[in-house]
């Protein structure tokens, strides 16, 4: 009974799979010895496990026919069965046999059609690519290795590419220009042999009734060690990057984009209105264009002078000249030129030129130029020029330039970055200082950026004592001149508002106070150091309050009133003194 079960799940497993393989390309073995063609379908479909469908008065059902074939795809049959003279197709479980029309005297095109092979195993191959350069007519094999390609009769000339990833790349040249069936075999690539010295190797169409190929023989390299240089690792951009592309463009071109990886095909203009919808056809990835304009989104693998993309441009590698997007331009290798995107330019590699983008410019490695951006600019490696935006920017070393933002981080740079802060890894300059003055108790200080120019961040606290502020906040600029080893002169203007929080005489007004500070920084170690000076004071208020209490205190100018008597002006001499921890 156990015997009984096993056969008929094996069964019912075949059949399933059976099933599952549409009809014209299941694989069946035939013996039609002097059989009537009505017979001869009868076998057909019993071995298929289908049903035909099809009109008697279309198909001579009376034909004698003699046919043995081993292991031969049903499509394959048909065509021998009817030569030609019959077409087929499959819906479901059923092939509907149609009779060919007649033949055009002058056709403008012929279809090519057959099976992509192993030329060791036999096994049919899935997710080839199979192309003609001059019209780019393209396919890709299904996943049964069936490929049909329709192509223009007036070419001088019929080369057909075929590509897959791990198989020596087949070049088929195609005499004849009518419509005929071609089974291709691919011979795997040797374990560990070096890409670029593959051959391509050439074979010719003789239009036998199966296609039986002539080879032209290609002697195989012998086999070396694998030099495949190491790329950077994939960041969080780059599988952005990946993303992107992949929302707008088809599967047929991404499978092309792996099998044409040592091919790049070279066109003066594309115009396009999606990847897939466009001069270049299904190609675009592997396409490099002089000039490029796309109505909504463009791809393409390289541009060489001039690209246009109304909403997005995405190209694989390089980008020559000039190419602006209405949202953004992807580019997967280098830009040398200008390139201009309303929200987003990014840069897989080395910017040589200006990035100029309304949020985001990306440079995936260096930059040499500008890049001006409403919002961020980045470069992964080293920018000589400028970075210019309106909230940040970061690179690692910066020279024959500046940055320009509310916040610059670099590692290293040759010029002073201009922003509200400012951060050098390398050679900058950073402290905290702890420190009193006439005002405040305890006053905590951070400078960040170059000793030549730095940013200041304060805070301030007098511990509830009686006239004075409960906090302060300030910021300002500094600039920091050596006078020994071991001692600077620090010039440096600071603007900090008072917080009283006193609400009988609080009305959201101003009570604020510019310092500008002379101070002495003597060292007593490499990062511990003592800082003092004086400064001059000016201290502004329109809500009642009085200047806050000063010990010392050395006036200046005394409770004056400005014109509108609405705001009240104080200024004095003041002192202060603390300790610094810096890294320089």
């Amino acid at each position: 009974m156990r015997y009984v079960l096993i056969f008929v799940f094996l069964l019912v497993n075949a059949s399933l799979f059976a099933q599952s393989v549409p009809p014209l390309d299941r694989v069946i073995s035939v013996d039609i010895r002097n059989a009537t063609i009505e017979s001869a379908l009868h076998q057909v479909s019993s071995a298929g496990r289908f049903e035909f469908s099809y009109n008697p008065d279309r198909v001579n059902a009376n034909a004698v026919v003699t046919l043995r074939l081993v292991n031969t795809p049903v499509r394959d049959i048909l065509n021998r069965l009817f030569q030609n003279q019959v077409s087929f197709k499959s819906r479901g479980n059923h092939v509907i046999l149609v009779r060919a029309e007649a033949p055009d005297p002058t056709p403008k095109n012929f279809l090519l059609d057959g099976y992509i092979l192993d030329e060791q195993t036999g096994e049919r191959i899935a997710q080839v690519s199979i192309f003609e350069k001059t019209t780019l007519a393209s396919t890709v094999s299904n996943p049964f290795g069936y490929y049909r390609l329709r192509l223009a009769t007036d070419l001088p000339a019929v080369r057909l590419d075929v590509r897959k990833q791990a198989y020596v790349g087949e070049t088929v040249l195609i005499r004849s220009r009518s419509t005929h069936s071609l089974s291709i075999r691919m011979t795997p690539i040797p374990a560990r042999m070096p890409l670029e010295t593959l051959p391509i190797r050439i074979t010719e169409d003789t239009t036998r009734s199966i296609g039986t190929l002539a080879a032209v023989p290609v002697e195989m390299p012998a086999v070396s060690p694998d030099t495949t240089v190491q790329q950077r690792p994939v960041s969080v951009l780059d599988q952005g990057l990946t993303r992107i592309t992949r929302v707008f463009v088809s599967a047929q071109q991404i499978i092309h984009d792996a099998n044409l990886n040592r091919d790049t095909l070279y066109r003066d203009w594309q115009v396009s209105f999606l990847p897939f919808i466009g001069t270049n056809h299904r190609l675009s990835g592997r396409i490099s264009n002089r000039v490029s304009v796309n109505m909504l989104v463009g791809y393409s693998f390289g541009v060489r002078a001039f690209e246009l993309g109304g909403l997005m441009n995405l190209v694989r590698t390089d980008v020559q000249g000039f190419q602006a997007g209405g949202l953004a331009n992807l580019v997967g290798g280098k830009l040398k030129g200008v390139q201009l995107g309303g929200l987003v330019n990014y840069a897989n590699q080395n910017l040589n030129g200006v990035q100029i983008g309304g949020l985001v410019n990306t440079a995936g490695l260096s930059v040499d130029g500008l890049q001006l951006a409403g919002l961020v600019n980045y470069a992964h490696r080293d920018v000589r020029g400028w970075q210019i935006s309106g909230i940040l920017n970061r690179a690692h070393r910066v020279t024959l330039g500046h940055q320009i933002g509310l916040v610059n981080i670099a590692d290293t740079v040759g010029n002073v970055p201009i922003g509200l802060l400012s951060y050098v890894r390398k050679g900058g300059y950073q402290s905290l200082e702890v420190a009193a003055n006439e005002v405040n108790l305890l006053n905590v200080t951070i400078r960040t950026g170059m000793r030549r120019l730095y940013n200041i961040l304060s805070a301030g606290h007098s511990f509830d004592r009686v006239g004075s502020p409960r906090l302060s906040a300030g910021y300002g600029l500094g600039s920091a001149f050596g006078l020994s080893r071991a001692t600077f002169l620090s010039v440096e203007g600071t603007y900090h508002h008072l917080f009283y929080f006193d609400k009988a005489t609080r009305n959201d007004g101003w009570n604020n106070q510019v310092r500008l500070s002379t101070l002495i920084e003597t060292k007593f170690s490499p990062h511990l150091s003592l800082a003092f000076g004086p400064s001059a004071n000016w201290y502004f208020s329109n809500d009642g309050t009085t200047k806050p209490l000063l010990q010392p205190e050395v006036a200046l100018i005394s409770g004056r009133n400005d014109i509108s008597n609405a705001t009240h002006n104080w200024g004095w001499v003041g002192f202060q003194v603390g300790l610094r921890y810096s890294n320089l």
